[in-house]
């Protein structure tokens, strides 16, 4: 298993971009990817998924917050494969590109959205 990482402090650089493209070009030649959308913005989680179908099937259930919230809950911490979800749009086009692997992910989670929008 290989880990890539894209960090940088600074925004506007790039980081959602290469990670989309790159996840996708990967994915493409073969490789199975996982994407774990750790920015409270959600900018690459929405970069798989609209807005509406995160609100409907992932905010709940499948974001990196709920894993989190396991531990401060002071449970045994969720098992992160229970909050993976394989984003069909992307894995959709990766199939009519005949990708032999997919792009999986684990969506980050809007704060900062729904303290500004209660009804997000």
């Amino acid at each position: 298993m290989h880990v890539i990482l894209i960090i940088n402090y600074k925004g506007g650089v790039g980081k959602t971009t290469i990670t989309a493209n790159l996840a996708a070009e990967l994915a493409r030649r073969g490789l199975h990817i996982l994407l774990i959308d750790v920015d409270p913005q959600t900018n690459l989680t929405l970069s798989f998924v609209t807005p509406e179908e995160w609100q409907k099937q992932y905010s709940e259930t499948k974001t990196i917050r709920k894993w989190f919230k396991s531990f401060e809950e002071g449970q045994l911490p969720l098992d992160l494969s229970e909050i993976i979800f394989s984003p069909m749009r992307v894995n959709n086009q990766l199939k009519e590109l005949e990708a032999t692997e997919r792009v999986d992910m684990i969506a980050s989670h809007l704060v900062r959205v729904q303290y500004l929008f209660p009804d997000f």
